[in-house]
């Protein structure tokens, strides 16, 4: 797995850099990342936030010290153990009454144990006075349930909603939602801020030397996310990118009986664009039908790489030349060990919008993909 550079301005319009993992960096890397710090009102990195704590539960701790890295600041003390019957013990060791409360909890596999984990804490929080507490949900588990699809299904994306709300949570903050209509699952009381990880995965993108792109979707509701990234190429300066997409037909869940490709992607790069990767299955799949269709590179983009199952060995033997993801799910050894895999991180975007929640300034170029 490769991990790549991440570039901050500081207030004399220096760069320094850092890597995925937060440790600093030569000055003369080569790198022409451009990241949203970069665009915040006062052009310099952030500064220390009063009055502030941050804490990590224990499903992405690298992602949590990362984000508290760019923040300049540790995080809080919590001791999280497992009772001998796998139940969850908690004891936050640092004082919260009266103060905003960050709480930093990917639901990612084992979904149900670090839900479990995320609201226990969010309800300790409020039982210990915390001013205010928002979750920060990098991966939100069981987004893909956002409907009822048949009879006597439950909608689970609203009711883990519900859950985290009753719990007494302030704010919620998320990346690349698998639907929009999720933020719309918690109450007016609870504002929902879903960030675009496709910032990041743009800047890295615009530095590949692609030769006439095509952006393409895995399915008919990603056209939406697809078009964004196009966008935002173009606003880069990567004119004529094309858009194509994938109508596949499912048998069962994780399981694709046929695709057919809307567009051309003749001797063209092709960028897959998706949420997430599972058991990559579909873009596996994609990616021999695009083969087929004579495109020339294939890379593909996903905000959350959940690698589940055979899905490393299905992407060792496909087509596929790059996959790059985020780190909103926490790596193991077999995703770090395939050179496929690029990884890049999205602390410095998280950090960004925590300290303008909390200094209370605009978060509107964090939503956009042409900032």
């Amino acid at each position: 797995m490769n991990n790549y550079l991440i570039s901050l301005r500081n207030s004399n319009n220096n760069i320094t850099f850092y890597d995925s993992n937060s440790v600093y960096c030569d000055d003369n890397s080569k790198n022409k990342f451009r990241h949203p710090l970069w665009r915040s009102e006062e052009k310099r990195p952030i500064e220390k936030m009063e009055n502030a704590i941050l804490f990590s539960g224990s499903s992405n701790e690298l992602l949590s010290k990362n984000i508290a890295d760019h923040l300049g600041t540790n995080l809080g003390r919590v001791n999280l153990k497992r009772f001998a019957d796998g139940e969850v013990s908690m004891q936050f060791i640092d004082s919260i009454r009266g103060k905003d409360v960050y709480i930093i909890q990917p639901t990612c596999p084992p979904v149900n144990e670090n839900l479990i984990e995320l609201l226990l804490m969010i309800s300790t929080c409020r039982r210990s006075s915390a001013k205010k507490i928002t979750a920060v949900i990098p991966y939100y588990g069981y987004a893909r349930q956002d409907r009822k699809l048949s009879s006597r299904v439950p909608i689970s994306a609203a009711d883990v909603a519900r859950m985290i709300e009753a719990m007494g949570v302030d704010r919620v903050v998320a990346i690349d939602l698998h639907s929009g209509q999720i933020q719309g699952f918690f109450g007016p009381r609870v504002p929902v801020d879903n960030l675009e990880a496709q910032l990041i995965g743009l800047d890295y993108f615009t530095n590949k030397d692609l030769y006439k792109p095509v952006i393409v979707s895995p399915d008919a509701g990603g056209v939406y996310r697809a078009r964004k990234f196009q966008d935002g190429l173009d606003h880069r300066g990567i004119r004529d990118c094309g858009i194509a997409m994938l109508i596949k037909q499912r048998t069962k869940p994780n399981e694709i009986e046929k695709m057919d490709l809307v567009g051309s992607v003749n001797d063209s790069d092709v960028i897959i664009v998706d949420d997430m990767i599972d058991t990559s299955g579909t873009l596996c799949e994609a990616a021999k039908q695009l083969k087929k269709h004579g495109a020339r590179r294939i890379f593909a983009f996903a905000t959350h790489g959940l690698f589940s199952g055979p899905a490393i060995d299905r992407i060792e033997k496909s087509p596929i030349e790059e996959v790059v993801v985020t780190d909103t799910v926490k790596s193991n050894t077999k995703i770090d060990n395939c050179k496929k895999i690029t990884k890049l991180s999205v602390s410095v975007l998280v950090a960004d919008a925590i300290r303008r929640i909390h200094q209370k300034e605009s978060l509107n170029d964090l939503f956009n993909t042409k900032a």
